[in-house]
């Protein structure tokens, strides 16, 4: 069986995963992730079950009630109970309640 291929483009990488200088620039010219918005109608607070709000100031989905703040990292929520952290706003409730 014969297979006829083509001489190589000068600055043309064809192996995956590598990108010939154009793309490069490209991928520097993009700007870093950001969050979507549209994902507010499916995620809410693990702890209350109730929807979420975007704060972009901060970059975080804020649980107004209870006083959580979710981060983003790359455009991603990170939901993980642990890494979320107390607004002030509950701070100053809970200084309130004693």
């Amino acid at each position: 069986m014969v297979t006829h291929s083509l001489p190589p483009t000068p600055g043309v990488c064809m192996h995956r995963g590598h990108l010939n200088q154009q793309e490069k620039n490209e991928r520097k010219e993009k700007p870093p992730h950001t969050f979507d918005p549209v994902l507010l109608e499916f995620l809410v607070c693990l702890l209350s079950k109730k929807p979420l709000s975007y704060e972009a100031l901060t970059n975080e989905l804020i649980n107004e009630d209870l006083g959580i703040a979710y981060s983003i990292i790359d455009g991603i929520p990170n939901m993980i109970l642990q890494a979320a952290r107390m607004t002030h706003q509950n701070t100053k409730q809970e200084e309130m309640e004693h």
